[in-house]
């Protein structure tokens, strides 16, 4: 039984993990910088990611939509940087700042409701792991 629930939590997390885009950043730079990152989100979504920067004196997370109103600021995105509450439209990620440097990192847009692609990849798992467990019942 406590067999079939691991493998039950381990479909259901690789399956929930379908719809997340990780996408890595990462900039040389001297002066004033504003480097935008474009992505679309079907419907509800949230962004999140992380970066570490040397040398520049100040660093900035700005998210905005030409397409819905939202804008964001994340004054310090070296401790992480979360935004949420995103409603299906095209977002500008940009990171922006100043000094000589440069900085790196990721940021990954997750859609809070899952695709029909990502219920068919699960129910697909979880008829695997049916078959699997009635053939070892009945063998």
């Amino acid at each position: 039984m406590n067999m079939k629930l691991s493998a039950v939590a381990a479909i259901l997390v690789a399956s929930a993990g379908a719809n997340a885009q990780t996408h890595p950043v990462f900039d040389l730079t001297s002066g004033a910088f504003a480097n935008p990152y474009t992505f679309t989100v079907a419907g509800p979504a949230s962004v999140v990611g992380d970066t570490n920067s040397t040398g520049i004196t100040w660093f900035g997370v700005l998210l905005q939509s030409p397409t819905v109103p939202y804008t964001a600021l994340d004054t310090n995105p070296d401790d992480g940087f979360s935004f949420s509450g995103l409603s299906a439209g095209t977002y500008a990620l940009t990171f922006l700042g100043s000094g000589s440097g440069g900085y790196g990192g990721y940021y990954t847009v997750t859609a809070l409701v899952p695709e029909p692609e990502s219920y068919a990849l699960m129910l697909a798992g979880l008829a695997a792991g049916a078959f699997i467990s009635l053939r070892r019942r009945n063998g």
